[in-house]
C-alpha cells in the first residue's frame, strides 16, 4: 500500500511541475515568470522524496514520508488559494488566478486521494 501512496506523490509531483511549467510558459519564459517553474520544481523534489519515504518498507520513514507529504499538501492547498485570492479582480493576472485555481484543485484532489490511501497502522 506504501508503495502506491508513494506513486501517487510522484504523479502529484510531476503535476505541479507541469503547472509551474505552464505558469512560465504563458509568460513566454521571461525571467520575471520563471519562479512559477522553480516553485513547480521544488513542489515536485519534495513530493518525490516525500514518495521515496513512504515507498520504503522502514517503518519510520514510511511515517515521515507520508505525514510530511501530507501536511505540505495542505500548505500548498492554502497557497494557491492565498494566491487565487490575490488576483481575483484583476483583469491582468487572470491567467494567473486560473493557474492557481487549477492547481488548488488538482492539490486538494491529490489531498483527498492520499488520505485515502494512508497506511493505516498495523494492529499487534
Amino acid at each position: 500500500m506504501s508503495q502506491s501512496f508513494g506513486f501517487v506523490l510522484v504523479l502529484y509531483g510531476l503535476f505541479l511541475v507541469a503547472c509551474g511549467g505552464a505558469g512560465a510558459w504563458l509568460h513566454n519564459w521571461e525571467k520575471k515568470a520563471m519562479h512559477s517553474l522553480y516553485a513547480g520544481l521544488g513542489g515536485c523534489v519534495s513530493m518525490v522524496i516525500c514518495g521515496i519515504l513512504a515507498a520504503s518498507n522502514i517503518k519510520i520513514l514510511v511515517a515521515v514520508g507520508v505525514h510530511l507529504a501530507l501536511v505540505l499538501m495542505l500548505v500548498f492547498i492554502v497557497v494557491f488559494g492565498v494566491q487565487a485570492f490575490k488576483s481575483t479582480g484583476d483583469p491582468d493576472k487572470f491567467d494567473r488566478l486560473v493557474l492557481f485555481l487549477v492547481m488548488g484543485i488538482g492539490s486538494a484532489m491529490a489531498l483527498g486521494k492520499a488520505i485515502s490511501m494512508k497506511p493505516k497502522k498495523e494492529k499487534k
